[in-house]
């Protein structure tokens, strides 16, 4: 029964967390069986409570995940909703505010607990923040105009233009002021000053 679900709902070389699956089954039972699949070779282990579906990579290799695309499934988004996004070093790099490349990414998510902590995945560090708000699909890319804005005189590059860089994001991603209206509030007031001193207010749609 638990294969067959696995095989359903799963592709191969996709994550499976253990505390996502919907099964009427006692966790543990549950866990007995995970290992059963394990040992068998049916499943893949990543680390304690992460497996996925055997796969080959085109030279014929054993498939691994990254670290990268767990952390992506459990603290900012899987294939229905969306529960957080980068943040910090991390996001500017995306964002191309720095060309610095931070060495552990930094994520704001509604999935902890706690304000701060970090989290290893594998071999890899993560700081994970719980969010100030509820973040989903709607206002994702509202949510990381904010966590950069409040920290934007620290995380972008002296050489870089921030204002032409932000403009184009919003205009890109065409942020309604009304969703960072209701958003801003939560943020601190130099999340305010930095929009009006980089002239953005007249970007919004």
């Amino acid at each position: 029964m638990l294969f067959d679900y696995i095989k359903t709902n799963y592709n191969a070389g996709e994550p499976i967390l253990l505390q996502n699956i919907k099964l009427d089954m006692k966790y543990d039972n549950l866990c007995q069986q995970i290992k059963k699949l394990v040992d068998k070779g049916s499943l893949c282990r990543y680390m304690e409570g992460v497996y996925y579906l055997p796969k080959k990579t085109v030279s014929g290799l054993p498939y691994t995940i990254s670290a990268d695309t767990i952390a992506k499934l459990k603290y900012i988004e899987n294939k229905t909703s969306r529960y957080g996004c980068y943040t910090g070093h991390t996001l500017a790099n995306m964002m191309g505010l720095s060309e610095q490349v931070p060495q552990v990414k930094e994520i704001v998510s509604n999935k902890t607990s706690t304000v701060t902590r970090t989290v290893r995945i594998g071999k890899i560090s993560y700081i994970v923040r719980k969010s100030t708000v509820t973040i989903t699909e709607e206002n994702a890319k509202a949510v990381m105009l904010l966590e950069i804005l409040k920290d934007i005189n620290n995380l972008s590059d002296i050489h870089i233009n921030a204002s032409k860089c932000l403009k184009d994001y919003i205009s890109k991603n065409r942020i309604a002021k009304a969703m960072v209206d209701t958003l801003i509030p939560n943020y601190p007031l130099r999340t305010y000053k930095a929009i009006y001193d980089m002239e953005l207010t007249g970007v919004f749609i």
